[in-house]
């Protein structure tokens, strides 16, 4: 920033002080209470937010199109299993009463959601969309009916003697509602009568207790569009296995939709009541688990739920200790720690309005999305950054201080340090607003987002922190007192009121540096780099597997253990293959071409089953043969009529009718694993092939896969070009900044080269560390963390690059080059530690979440309760850590300092 107009701003700030901080108290209520709460305009999931046109998102919305409000876009598996022995005779009676209350929940969903679709009496018509939930409400009413029986008949010798509730111990609310929704229906009286009098013999103050089905909240059960179990007559057999029975609930939430916290938590409630009231019927060992898609997604949201929490407060925390140890002054902690409060309050509240008036479209044009974690980048970054502003203001003001009264130290030590945070901040501004060019929508949007803050937190710091100093006075010190004898340099080695330009170890460093600085830097280099070539050759060791994020303790990769010992993990996630011709085709041919297309797909390596209209389940490959007369014969003809297949396989949208097939393709092996999605990608090239030939039985159709693993390859894809992309717009922008503040062309390229070398070198040293950390279990690291690092590191990087040689600038001024360096190095060395200490350390506290709660564990057991920390932000809170140590005590101590050395005059142009 030019030198005047840092003066001028300086001087308004100092001299209208009062105005400045009753504007600020205002900005704050006004946009708090203006603003939407966080969570309300926050989102999530990562598909979502996918370009339009790659084939996971199209094919989901071809889906969502050919069947309306009936697509299951993630699973809830529920695992009854024991392990390593055979399902005993009384675990009958955990399963019973696990899918009485399940199927009573899946039924009051149905009936709300037939209301949803305007349904209000009589039976509706076949095309009526409500039809298909009036039946599905009846049907689940029935199975909840049904094994209420069963489980009654079982523990008739071992009903407790407490008063009967509305489910306890026979679900009289399923009788009540099927009686209500036959009544609704239009239905006999007989049968509507004797389903209120069972009702009301199981639990005479039922009426007065029972609300109305539109009025029942049913938290967390809404995105439920079906359940299939093991106790299905016809599809049960694919749902049972000797040790294990499944019950799959499909959901119509995205794997990762912020909703799935409430679901995970209803569904854990009910397993709780199940496990309360029936586990102890049978023998210990049992084990009622839940995991899919969905459980997995819904667990990574909670992890970060958590980890945004521990984050906040291990920041603070860490932020009042640091300060409190470098400066010895509680005023001088407050100060810091207000303008930052103000800077989150005021920057969260702002993007959470801005967003809102996007989504509501109040402004027109205006395109803002804000994330649940987002708010982690929010708060570390500014607490590090904003903490740093501070911290470089009040050292230049206790240098002020000593040479002239108050006012005019306020005014000349906001003048001094302009020019430095402003370079500061925008190389941070200007590198995370790069990330606007992502096409993946995550990125698109959280680097601007951030930047917005950043720009708040660098307006609060060079306008309230100053003129809460200027209002406080010389006081702001005490217990220590500013005098005009010395200057005083602030320091985390040795007397903090010591003159370091006399001594100290930094004057020391500075001596040592210019003294053999070509020796330092090429043997500086060498060092950081071994690392960096490790960290540049396995950049790409990275993992998408959403379940690998959670530790072994979360409960659904639990789950997902039992489950993967007794069925294949690929049967709960298929691969959709939706196929659309360019031309109405007749139902029988068309059904005949897609039976050829599975018997094509069969002979694909690694697919496992094909369901299709004809093979609902994909129990008969081409190689098994059947008989017209036998049972195998008589189940496929049942599962053809079951709800599964119906209005699945085709869609009776006019505009798709007998033009839009549907298969489920089961792929061998993990579907979020690459293997799996190499398999998947040869199933895709193989169908498109297939596609392009006008002689296969799919020439010239349209070719789309949907699903899990189809959703992880265009993630994949998206964000590799990402990355690319980004990196070098990064790069070019804060080379940009750099020479706009610095000026010395040769000097910011040298900058530039030492935060790649030192990015490389965190990553390298990141890998290391957590495969020694996670052993066997490492997979790599999470897939956001290279591309985060890399912008967060190559911007915030430069932070301590552009105080160092701004000082230089400064310097030389009035010395000659070595002489302005030893006094930039000696002057800002304490300073820029202190900084960067305090980045790592709210960095750092990322990690929270993997040892706070273990550790708050050991000293109160119920203080903190069971929690799962979440992989991705713990590795990238100490990556980005690690590497703000590397910047800080590495890269501005040793190999800035030596190369402005070893260049001599030269280097210093």
């Amino acid at each position: 920033m030019h030198h005047s107009l840092s003066h001028r701003w300086a001087r308004l700030v100092t001299r209208h002080w009062w105005l400045i901080l009753l504007g600020w108290v205002f900005v704050a209520i006004t946009l708090r209470l203006a603003a939407p709460p966080w969570n309300d305009v926050a989102y999530d999931g990562d598909f979502d937010y996918l370009p339009a046109q790659m084939s996971s998102v199209a094919g989901g919305k071809l889906l969502d199109q050919a069947f309306p409000g009936e697509r299951s876009r993630s699973q809830i598996v529920l695992v009854l299993a024991r392990q390593s022995e055979s399902m005993h005779k009384n675990d009958q009676i955990v399963g019973l009463d696990l899918l009485r209350r399940l199927y009573h929940r899946l039924g009051e969903v149905s009936w709300q959601r037939a209301i949803e679709n305007g349904y209000q009496q009589g039976m509706p018509a076949e095309d009526d969309p409500a039809a298909p939930w009036v039946t599905l409400a009846l049907e689940a009413f029935g199975h909840s009916i049904e094994a209420d029986k069963r489980f009654y008949e079982s523990i008739a010798d071992s009903v407790p003697d407490d008063a009967p509730t509305l489910t306890q111990p026979r679900m009289a609310i399923a009788y009540w509602d099927r009686g209500r929704l036959l009544e609704t229906i239009g239905d006999s009286d007989e049968a509507v009568e004797k389903d209120f009098e069972a009702a009301l013999v199981l639990m005479p103050r039922l009426p007065t207790e029972a609300v109305p089905i539109d009025q029942r909240p049913l938290v967390g059960w809404k995105p439920m569009l079906d359940v299939l179990s093991w106790d299905d007559r016809v599809i049960g057999s694919r749902l049972r296995k000797d040790g294990a029975r499944l019950a799959v609930m499909q959901l119509s939430s995205e794997l990762a939709a912020t909703g799935n916290i409430a679901t995970i938590e209803a569904v854990d409630t009910l397993i709780d009541d199940v496990l309360a009231y029936s586990g102890h019927l049978t023998e210990p060992g049992l084990e009622l688990l839940m995991t899919g898609s969905a459980a997995i997604g819904g667990e990574t949201l909670m992890a970060a739920r958590d980890a945004i929490r521990y984050t906040e407060w291990i920041t603070v925390v860490m932020i009042l200790l640091i300060l409190a140890a470098v400066y010895r002054a509680p005023l001088l902690v407050a100060v810091p720690m207000i303008s930052i409060g103000f800077a989150v309050l005021v920057s969260t509240s702002l993007v959470a309005l801005l967003t809102g008036w996007s989504i509501n479209q109040t402004v027109p044009r205006l395109d803002m999305r804000i994330f649940t974690t987002s708010r982690i980048f929010i708060v570390v970054i500014l607490f590090g950054a904003g903490t740093d502003y501070c911290l470089f203001l009040i050292a230049r003001l206790r240098e002020e201080a000593a040479k002239a009264p108050w006012v005019v130290a306020c005014r000349n030590a906001l003048s001094g340090v302009m020019g430095a945070l402003f370079g500061s901040a925008m190389t941070t501004v200007v590198g995370l607003g790069m990330l606007w060019i992502a096409s993946f929508g995550k990125f698109h949007y959280t680097g601007p987002i951030i930047a917005i803050c950043l720009l708040v937190g660098l307006l609060v710091c060079t306008t309230l922190t100053p003129a809460l100093l200027r209002m406080i006075g010389p006081v702001a010190f005490w217990p220590s007192k500013v005098t005009t004898e010395t200057p005083k340099n602030l320091s985390l080695f040795g007397d903090p009121k010591g003159d370091s330009s006399s001594g100290g170890i930094w004057s020391w460093i500075a001596l040592m540096l210019t003294r053999r600085p070509m020796a330092t830097l090429v043997l500086g280099l060498l060092v950081l780099g071994v690392p960096a070539v490790y960290g540049f050759r396995n950049e790409d060791a990275v993992t998408y597997d959403f379940s690998s994020q959670l530790n072994h303790s979360a409960k659904s990769r639990q789950g997902l253990r039992a489950l993967s010992q007794h069925f294949d993990i690929g049967e709960i996630n298929p691969v959709t293959v939706l196929i659309v011709q360019k031309d109405e085709t007749p139902r029988k041919e068309f059904e005949k071409q897609i039976k050829s297309l599975a018997k094509s797909i069969y002979s694909i390596d690694g697919m496992l089953t094909v369901r299709t209209s004809d093979d609902p389940l994909g129990d008969f490959p081409p190689d098994r043969d059947m008989g017209l007369l036998t049972s195998d014969a008589w189940k496929r003809r049942a599962l053809r009529n079951h709800r599964v297949a119906k209005r699945y396989f085709f869609s009776s949208r006019p505009e798709l009718e007998n033009r839009l097939a549907r298969l489920d393709v089961v792929v061998d092996g993990d579907p979020f694993s690459i293997e799996t999605a190499q398999l998947v990608s040869g199933l895709g090239d193989t169908l498109h092939a297939m596609s392009a030939d006008p002689e296969s039985v799919i020439g010239g159709a349209e070719v789309l896969l949907a699903g899990t693993t189809p959703s992880i390859i265009d993630l994949r894809s998206v964000t590799l070009s990402d990355n690319r992309r980004i990196k070098i717009a990064v790069v070019l922008a804060v080379f940009a900044v750099l020479v706009l503040v610095i000026r010395r062309l040769g000097l910011c390229l040298y900058l530039i080269a030492t935060v790649l070398i030192s990015y490389y070198a965190t990553l390298g040293l990141t890998l290391v560390f957590f495969k020694a950390a996670y052993g066997a279990d490492f997979v790599g690291l999470d897939w956001k963390l290279p591309l985060f690092l890399f912008v967060i590191l190559v911007a915030v990087g430069q932070d301590y690059n552009v105080y160092l040689v701004t000082r230089i600038v400064e310097e030389q001024r009035k010395l000659g080059w070595l002489a302005a360096l030893r006094r930039a190095v000696s002057r800002t060395g304490g300073i820029i530690t202190a900084c960067g200490l305090v980045m790592a350390a709210t960095f750092f506290s990322m990690t929270a979440s993997a040892w706070f709660p273990p550790l708050a564990r050991f000293f109160n057991p119920s203080m903190v309760s069971d929690g799962t920390s979440l992989r991705g932000i713990v590795e990238l809170g100490f990556a980005l850590g690690l590497g703000v140590l590397i910047d800080t005590f590495y890269v501005r101590t040793i190999l800035v300092p030596s190369f402005v050395a070893a260049m001599g005059k030269r280097g210093s142009r």
